[in-house]
């Protein structure tokens, strides 16, 4: 039948819509003839399309799209047909075919429309990409349109690609999973946001005997989380849902999870038939939608076309990276170099007593053991995967040891043994071997045993990878990954498996390569965007591994340890760890760090050797102490393992998982305490005593984190209110109340209000918030939120919430810009307002009042001006109630500074030593810390908090060189100081995943610790996935190490801290020194290149910086800082590296402003960067006249320079917004562009040789030349704006050319504008003063005041110009931008762009604009708020608007953000389609009632027509 369908009379109008997704190639072809009966016809497919296949394509597209075709080509006779593409790897295909390409979430949308009459919101997950497609009703009565859509972007956990990881852990074939995850009936929380990471969730789970079953049941709700968190974006998944793509039609499971998730019925739930299959289908359908003068190609030729694309490897493109070798000698050298010792077995004599030592490395995939003899030699080892059960594994593997000895007639003595690895204690009790220790300490004692004098030493396993520096065999510092394996031993091997290449054939194939691709260093699933890039330049799989070997290294220098100063790692580097078996990464270590690293002899079993080496010590230490094992024991060796045993022992029923071995010995893991190590009936009396005895062991080491919280939440006492207010006010148990709880609550009650707390954090809570989160990479504590909100009103009704924005607070210490609040801290109100109301949600009003609290008279007023009008409170009774709770804020400072100097003097007399966990308020919450502090008290070590040392806030911190913006950041930075100080202090930072504030603060926290003692601090990253494990070995890690240091060394060496900036910008240098400028955006580069010049510094404006500045920003700033600093760094680093200036002769210069912004430490990084680089004798200089750090003594920018820059920014701004009008309509390619570059010299030359006088000048002429251009807007492009953060707005290295790429698609630009950015500052400042009656010196207020007015006389003088020129309209003022946007974002709210993104979104929306980028940093801050934070409510008050944001990081591809914007480019596309559709029916409606008119004029004798 099939065939008969396939071969029809040639009338056939045959569509072929061909999806090459991430993974997979999918082909549809349908006979548009008669195509309504396709897939919801419930005849089998067979009948309905004329030919469909989908197939994985290993990353080599053409070739699949040539074999889907001639697949196809078997089952038709007419060979002409239409062909469009869609999908990620498409692009390109469909480029050189010339053949229509439809963005899949239109084709999607098309295919689903031709399905269903009603959707609501439709889930897609592909290989690599999750997307979310949110419907609306058209309100023309037509089908329905798309009103937004959300795709992943820096992170691909939760897709196709996760479930394949998982599969491959588990060991079940991919198609088998679904089929697994249907018998799960129990829940273990698993990381969904990145399947590598997964693993680790994973693996310790399966070989603690979790079932598979309820394995692959976690997997699915990972995925389902991740998708819901990471997509929705606050936006509601409205119902019905559609559910497609490959893992959602073949995973019915996923379904059912997503669908309980969702809370959606059975009619609810749409599934597509071969939904894997539905955007291939929508393509197929775009060719009459959307491509209907598409015309019939014939299909051999287009075969023809491909193959000769194919065979073209001429036109390899792209970076190219030189060969591993320059010749077969140096590769042959090399290999000599690094020859790698075989373990050969030593066969025993007959009748021999072979006595030795066995060290058993339980890693986390394999089992690895090695036997030494007394002479520490090899005797034999063995090295397998754990299969899940790794004690199966090891019990045979050593009964076969045994029996080998005895079939040579020997007699094996086991005189000690020893444990380390993931699994340490697990082995230690089955065979009770009292020797273990922690993996860091068992590898770094292998190393020293090889390798005399080793300075550093770094352990690449197949999911984690370790970083151990040493002096003199002391470890001094250990680095494990954290949130990241994208260095790590698994992800070669993943791609080495797409690409059909065996493990053991990776370095051979990298050495073959001739032009190894340049891969940079990405998450290793998004590596394959890369992949697909490189193979499209023509790279061959040769070409692909030898870029991934190199990859692996820079992942590990830039992402993971994070080094930039390769000399810190010393004269003698070891490498091991089973990854470096691989010659080919090797090779890239020794390239990457400039000089010949050492292999262990035996890199895989280096663990394993090393406890083994630790169990001979501890034997020749005390032989008699130390029992011989004895390997027969092991014939009636058994276990028994109870998966999901829940504790008795507390409300939190911790499922456990029990192993209980044949020796009486039992081990007890996911208990989150001590108790859960108990086994038995509480009832027991014994069982009753031993939880005593624990509870008692546990009380008796302090731990101010669990102490600082109950002095938290306590009731401190108030006056009897003199009213009873019959009110509840809820408050979260969020951010900023975990430190100011005590106030807030006394001072409700105080007033007579009942208050009411949202409960203790927990994973219900936080999941119940989820699909609200308006963006998925904010910290985790923010994404809390949403929990305690649903928390208050669900469970408690309370009547009200109240949540304030306060943006600056008074400083607690001695820096007095010590005062911005933390933009994520005190913007979180702003996005529960904007996106998830609970006044909108549940008609419980939400109180977040906007408060700006620079000294405490500023707090009054405006608390009881609030107070009055808000909740009609009296002055005196709010005056009453502020002053009970100052007290009871007080009380509780006191009382944990007393409990910190008590646990201070009971260290210092028994000379042992606590830690500070050193962190945010908030991350005091268990669910935030994941019990951290218990870490450390379960081994006896007390734990202290920043806030408990008593002299934090007399800290000196002027020799930071951070500006002190932010109490919090002082705390840390003050306790470090401290725990430097003093014998009896470590110090431990946890840091939020995401948080690019604390990344500085751990750069500069190491950078003074170090100098002050040497002391290194511990730095331990977390956020919502469970990572105990991981978390354990560091801290164990630290520990090990702090003891080590503390053995060796006896007294404490404490010096000054030195001057921060030593090198200093003088007055000689203005002669002697170029000063080089890098670009925000370029124009604002040369205007101020053009204001130091006029005070004399000889500054030269660099040019815009692309993959050499992004390269050298990454390896020099650290990788959770924001791409804008490391693309300026880096520009300055290029312009050093280029060879071009003398370094001797240069200073570098560097924007600056003291606030909440990383701005403001960009001074700072920049500092490190040129030390680590090997320029530290370079000064800087920036705009900052305050120059608190006296870093250029030589130089303050002037109030002249000051009034130049702002006249001249204005003129600058009219003349981009003249060249984005003029550039899509130019009549002479190129011509608008030369024009602007004459039109920008003219203005710049004047600036500096006349100041604002002779940029007038310059600029009317600019205007002119402006003139000159010819263009034709006869018909106009759609319109799209720009905003966002503004060097990725205005920087074309940084956004990758977006403005070019939008106009080549048919846009027409409009960008915010850097006046309004620079204006911002001052505008809302003065703002504050004057509409807030702040408390500031009247120095400041007059400065504000009159700087904004200065940029109002600026716009003027623009203005008055600029209206020449035809195409000009008056720039709109900022006291008007924010009228309208006032309700969204407040303009006295300072946070990034603040309230520039709604304010020109608002303003372009109501004059027409549709389209909206907001392009943003991976991470940062003041984006979460005032950019995602702020779509949904911008979408409501404009649902036509489309709006995207984009996340850009140093590693993004075009290739992936292409494929987001394509979504727009095809949105504006269609309308265009429509509008011209309407003005046609228009035009003919119009002809035909002209006609009419006419035939009855001259009916009537009508002699004379109207014109038209």
């Amino acid at each position: 039948m099939m065939n008969n369908e396939m071969t029809k009379s040639n009338e056939q109008n045959i569509l072929v819509g061909i999806d090459v997704g991430s993974t997979t190639t999918k082909i549809v072809a349908v006979d548009a003839n008669d195509r309504h009966q396709l897939l919801t016809d419930m005849q089998p497919l067979l009948f309905q399309l004329l030919f469909s296949d989908y197939a994985r394509h290993h990353a080599n597209q053409i070739a699949s799209v040539i074999r889907s075709i001639k697949k196809f080509c078997g089952h038709i006779r007419d060979k002409k047909i239409r062909l469009c593409l869609t999908g990620s790897g498409a692009k390109p295909v469909a480029s050189i075919l010339k053949v229509p390409f439809v963005q899949e979430v239109a084709a999607n949308a098309i295919a689903l429309q031709d399905q269903f009459d009603q959707v609501g919101t439709a889930i897609e997950l592909g290989g690599q990409d999750a997307k979310m497609i949110f419907f609306k009703d058209s309100e023309n009565g037509q089908s329905q349109s798309v009103s937004d859509m959300r795709m992943n972007g820096s992170c691909a956990g939760g897709t196709g690609a996760f479930i394949d990881e998982i599969a491959s852990v588990l060991k079940v074939p991919v198609e088998q999973f679904n089929e697994l995850a249907q018998k799960g009936t129990h829940l273990y929380d698993i990381s969904g946001r990145c399947g590598v990471y997964a693993k680790t969730d994973i693996q310790p789970l399966l070989n603690q005997g979790a079932a598979k079953e309820d394995l692959a049941l976690s997997a699915f709700h990972a995925i389902a989380k991740q998708t819901i968190g990471g997509l929705a974006q606050g936006l509601e998944i409205k119902k019905p849902v559609a559910f497609e793509g490959g893992p959602l039609t073949f995973h019915p499971t996923l379904v059912k999870v997503f669908a309980e998730r969702l809370d959606l019925k059975e009619d609810e739930i749409l599934c597509p038939k071969h939904s894997e299959l539905m955007i291939a289908y929508g393509a197929a359908l775009s060719l009459d939608k959307m491509f209907a003068d598409s015309k019939p190609k014939d299909v051999n030729k287009m075969l023809v076309i491909l193959e000769d694309a194919q065979k073209d490897h001429s036109h390899v493109s792209g970076e190219i990276a030189k060969p591993f070798f320059e010749s077969k000698e140096e590769e042959n050298a090399f290999k000599e170099a690094h020859k790698k010792k075989q373990v050969t077995w030593k066969k025993p004599q007959k009748g021999e007593v072979v006595r030795c030592f066995l060290g058993i490395d339980a890693g986390s995939t394999t089992t690895k053991f090695v036997l030494l003899d007394e002479q520490e030699e090899i005797l034999d080892s063995f090295y397998a995967p754990n299969e899940g059960d790794p004690l199966k594994v090891a019990k045979e593997a050593l009964i076969c040891l045994r029996k080998r000895y005895e079939e040579a007639g020997a007699e094996l003595e086991i005189l000690s043994a020893g444990t380390t690895g993931y699994g340490e204690m697990l082995f230690s009790k089955a065979f009770e071997i009292p020797c273990h220790t922690v993996e860091t300490v068992a590898h770094a004692r292998a190393s020293e045993k090889y390798v005399k004098d080793a300075s550093f030493i770094l352990d690449i396993g197949g999911q984690d990878m370790k970083a151990i520096w040493l002096e003199d065999g002391v470890i001094t510092n250990i680095l494990l990954n954290e949130a990241c394996s994208s260095g790590c031993g698994s992800f070669l091997e993943n791609f080495a498996s797409s690409l059909h290449i065996p493990t053991k054939e990776i370095a051979k194939k990298a050495f073959a390569s001739k032009n190894p691709a340049v891969l940079g260093s990405r998450c290793t699933v998004f590596m394959n965007s890369s992949i697909i890039t490189e193979q499209r330049n023509g790279k061959n799989p040769e070409d692909i591994m030898a870029g991934l070997c190199r990859s692996i290294i820079q992942n590990v220098f830039t992402k993971v340890i994070r080094v930039s100063n390769l000399d810190s790692l010393g004269t003698k580097i070891v490498v091991q760890g089973g990854t470096f078996e691989n010659d080919a990464v090797l090779r890239a270590m020794e390239e990457y760090v400039g000089r010949e690293v050492i292999r262990a002899p035996y890199p895989g079993i280096m663990g394993a050797i090393g406890v083994g080496l630790i169990a001979k010590e501890q034997y020749e230490k005390n032989p008699k102490e130390v029992s011989t094992w004895d390997l027969r024991d092991l014939d009636t060796f058994s276990y028994e393992q109870q998966a999901n045993a829940p504790c008795p022992f507390c409300t939190n029923h911790c499922q456990r998982t029990i192993v209980q071995f044949s020796n009486g010995n039992s081990w007890v893991t996911n208990n989150r305490c001590e108790k859960g190590e108990i086994i038995g009936d509480p009832r027991n009396d014994e069982v009753g005593k031993q939880l005593k005895e624990t509870i008692r062991k546990t009380q008796s080491v302090p731990d101010l984190f669990q102490e600082r919280k109950k002095l938290l939440f306590k009731e401190y006492p108030y006056p009897v209110p003199k009213t009873e207010r019959d009110i509840t006010i809820g408050i979260p148990r969020v951010l900023s109340y975990w430190d100011t709880m005590p106030f807030w609550t006394t001072f409700f009650k105080s007033l007579g209000y009942k208050v009411q707390l949202s409960d203790e954090s927990t994973r219900e809570i936080y999941e119940s918030g989820l699909s609200a989160v308006t963006s998925d990479t904010v910290c985790f504590p923010a994404k809390l939120v949403h929990g305690h909100l649903r928390n208050l009103v669900k469970k408690y009704h309370v009547d009200h919430i109240f949540m304030p924005s306060i943006t600056t607070v008074p400083p607690e210490n001695m820096e007095k810009t010590s005062e911005s609040m933390c933009a994520v801290v005190k913007g979180y109100p702003i996005v529960i307002r904007n996106s998830d109301n609970p006044q909108d949600k549940w008609n419980v009003p939400f109180d977040a009042p906007l408060f700006h609290w620079h000294t405490k008279k500023d707090r009054q007023r405006q608390l009881v001006k609030y107070m009055e009008e808000v909740y009609h409170v009296s002055k005196e009774e709010v005056m009453n109630a502020m002053h009970t709770a100052d007290q009871a804020q007080k009380s509780f400072d006191q009382q944990l500074k007393k409990r910190g100097e008590e646990i201070l003097n009971e260290v210092k007399e028994k000379n042992e030593f606590a830690v500070v966990l050193a962190s945010r308020p908030y991350q005091n919450d268990t669910l935030v810390n994941h019990d951290l502090s218990k870490m450390f008290t379960k081994a006896g070590i007390a734990v202290l908090t920043a806030d408990s040392l008593p002299e934090v806030n007399q800290t000196e911190l002027s020799k930071s060189r951070l500006d002190i913006v932010n109490n919090y950041h002082a705390r840390m930075l003050s306790s470090a100081i401290l725990c430097a100080q003093s014998e009896h202090l470590e110090y431990v930072q946890l840091v939020s995943f995401g948080c690019g504030h604390d990344a500085y603060l751990s750069d500069e926290i190491t950078r003074m610790m170090k100098e002050i003692s040497g002391k290194t601090p511990l730095i331990l990253k977390v956020d919502e996935s469970d990572n105990q494990g991981p978390l354990g070995i560091r801290v164990r890690s630290f520990l090990e190490t702090v003891k080590m240091g503390r053995e060796k060394h006896q007294k404490l060496e404490v010096k000054e801290l030195q001057e921060p900036y030593p090198v200093k910008f003088t007055k000689e240098h203005r002669k002697e020194k170029i000063a080089l400028v890098p670009n925000t955006s370029h124009a604002f580069c040369r205007i101020m290149t053009a204001a130091l010049r006029g005070q004399g510094i000889r500054a030269v404006a660099l040019d815009i910086g692309r993959e050499e500045a992004i390269r050298l920003g990454k390896k020099y700033v650290h990788n959770d800082i924001c791409f804008p600093a490391q693309i300026v760094i880096g520009e300055a680093l290029a312009a050093l590296e280029s060879g071009k200036y003398d370094d001797k002769d240069v200073a570098i210069v560097m924007g600056k402003y003291v606030g909440d912004c990383r701005l403001t430490h960009y001074g700072a990084l920049l500092r490190k960067a040129l030390d680590d680089a090997g320029y530290d004798h370079i000064p800087i200089l920036t705009n900052d006249d305050a120059d608190s750090h006296n870093m250029h003594p030589g130089f303050k920018l002037n109030l002249a320079s000051s009034v130049k820059i702002a006249f001249a920014l204005p003129m600058i701004d009219v003349l981009e917004e003249l060249l984005r009008k003029i550039r899509p309509y130019e009549t002479v390619k190129g011509s608008a562009d030369e024009a602007f570059d004459k039109a920008l010299d003219l203005v710049i030359d004047g600036l500096e040789k006349s100041g604002v006088l002779g940029a007038r000048k310059g600029f009317k002429k600019a205007i002119s030349i402006m003139k000159n251009i010819s263009y034709d807007r006869t018909n106009l492009k759609p319109q799209i704006l720009i905003v966002g953060e503004y060097l990725l707005n205005f920087h074309p290295g940084a956004n990758h050319d977006i403005e070019k790429y939008l106009e080549e698609n048919g846009f027409e630009i409009i960008e915010a504008r850097m006046t309004d950015v620079i204006r911002k500052t001052y505008f809302y400042q003065d703002s504050q003063i004057r509409e807030y009656h702040l408390n500031k010196p009247i120095d400041q207020k007059i400065w504000f005041r009159t700087a904004d007015m200065f940029f109002d006389l600026a716009h003027s003088l623009t203005d008055s110009i600029a209206k020449g020129h035809p195409l000009y309209k008056p720039a709109i003022r900022m006291d008007d931008l924010v009228k309208d946007s006032d309700p969204i974002i407040h303009h006295t709210f300072d946070a990034g762009e603040g309230v520039l993104i709604p304010g020109e979104i608002i303003h372009h929306a109501k004059h027409g604009c549709k389209y909206f980028l907001i392009l943003q940093p991976f991470g940062c801050l003041p984006n979460h708020v005032v950019g995602r934070g702020i779509s949904k409510k911008l979408k409501e008050m404009y649902p036509n608007a489309q709006i995207l944001p984009l996340d850009y990081d140093p590693d993004v591809s075009f290739a992936n953000i292409e494929n987001r914007l394509q979504m727009l480019v095809m949105n504006a596309k269609q309308e265009i389609l429509e509008e011209n559709e309407e003005r046609d029916r228009r035009r003919s409606h119009h002809y035909m009632e002209s006609d009419k008119k006419t035939y009855r004029r001259k009916k009537y004798g009508v002699e004379k027509t109207s014109g038209v």
